[in-house]
């Protein structure tokens, strides 16, 4: 991935240098030179390289690529503007029509055009309609669970004393967002829990997708849908640092046990907050997620009328959903249309109404069909 940073920061320097020299600018060619170097590296051991811009978000070959910087945001703006969503490089690509893709994108009047090493066009961003997108729909099960795995791997390396892996969520979440616009019954995006012990983890899967997807649904778009979805997977790391006999207990928990269960969204927050790079929704739902919408909910905060944010109050939505849905140690799972009750008749204290009333109508979308 350094490779394809280290692509785009030259791309971009190569069309600023087109936009301020003419073509016969030694500079202008030395630039267009390190691009195609550059692009024959990555070329090497693959056919193509395929750069799309998804929402706001830079995606080469299917992974976000993030922290390009001014660069990467300048690409993304000056794409835009050309009506471009989507470029591939083919292997075989060369110096002359690099030179001309640089050109054409620093001209403010020309729009580039395709050459046989480098196909230019638009992303649809339609459900069902990204074909080329590499998300099987006849196999979404086990799509889910190569997200799920990946989520297992980033919360069994949390520790105090460990660097959180950030790419690795920002990969999934780019995923999900890209399944979303080719499959649009929420339901079959989301993961069975099949022990106690993948619970977290799974649940902080399923709790992302259901965010976003709500999200989607109320017109939220580019870095905020993104940022959503970071923060719904990372909403209950604060239960790491709680006593897995407390979590896994079948009984009911005594006073000391609910006091310290009570504690892992600032368990969360904390940890979460330490984090640079890292979106600062993911502490504060980490941190809100169980205080509910009329402020009754733990932690408790000596601040009146302190509602929850909005990002807190639609993933509070699917974290309670999701967990009612899932067998626990203590119970069984529920039934969806008891879980639905429980939305609904939380509606104005618990929930958000209009938010309650936007999922449950999404949820009996996606079970009607």
């Amino acid at each position: 991935m350094d490779t394809v940073k280290k692509f785009i920061s030259s791309l971009m320097i190569a069309i600023s240098n087109s936009t301020l020299y003419s073509k016969e600018h030694e500079l202008v060619e030395e630039s267009a030179r390190r691009v195609l170097s550059l692009l024959d590296e990555l070329l090497k051991k693959k056919e193509k390289l395929e750069i799309m811009i998804i929402e706001s978000d830079l995606v080469a070959d299917n992974i976000s690529v993030k922290d390009t910087g001014l660069y990467g945001g300048n690409l993304v703006k000056r794409l835009k503007r050309k009506g471009i969503s989507r470029v591939d490089f083919l292997k075989g690509v060369t110096l002359a029509e690099i030179s001309r893709f640089i050109k054409d994108l620093s001209d403010m009047e020309t729009k580039p055009k395709s050459s046989p090493h480098l196909k230019t066009g638009v992303v649809s961003v339609r459900a069902k309609e990204l074909k080329d997108i590499d998300i099987d729909l006849n196999n979404l099960p086990a799509y889910t669970s190569e997200q799920t795995e990946k989520i297992k791997h980033v919360y069994d390396n949390i520790s105090p004393f460990k660097r959180l892996e950030i790419s690795g969520l920002e990969e999934v979440v780019v995923g999900f967002i890209l399944t979303f616009k080719k499959e649009a019954n929420i339901l079959k995006l989301l993961s069975p829990v099949k022990s106690h012990s993948e619970y977290t983890y799974t649940h902080a899967t399923n709790v992302s997708v259901l965010s976003m997807f709500q999200a989607e649904l109320l017109g939220i778009k580019g870095q905020l849908l993104h940022d959503i979805g970071i923060a719904a997977l990372l909403h209950d790391v604060g239960k790491l640092f709680v006593s897995k006999d407390v979590l896994n207990k079948k009984g009911h928990l005594d006073n000391k046990e609910f006091s310290e269960i009570s504690h892992h969204p600032l368990y969360g927050a904390k940890y979460l907050a330490k984090i640079d790079g890292l979106t600062r929704l993911a502490p504060l739902a980490a941190f809100e997620h169980h205080r509910k919408y009329d402020g009754t909910g733990y932690p408790a905060l000596n601040i009146n009328g302190k509602k929850q944010h909005i990002c807190s109050q639609i993933i509070s939505i699917s974290d309670v959903f999701d967990a009612l849905r899932s067998l626990r140690p203590y119970r069984s799972s529920w039934d969806m249309n008891k879980v639905l009750a429980v939305i609904k008749n939380g509606a104005g204290t618990e929930f958000n109404s209009y938010l309650a009333e936007n999922f449950t109508r999404m949820i009996l979308t996606a079970t009607s069909e």
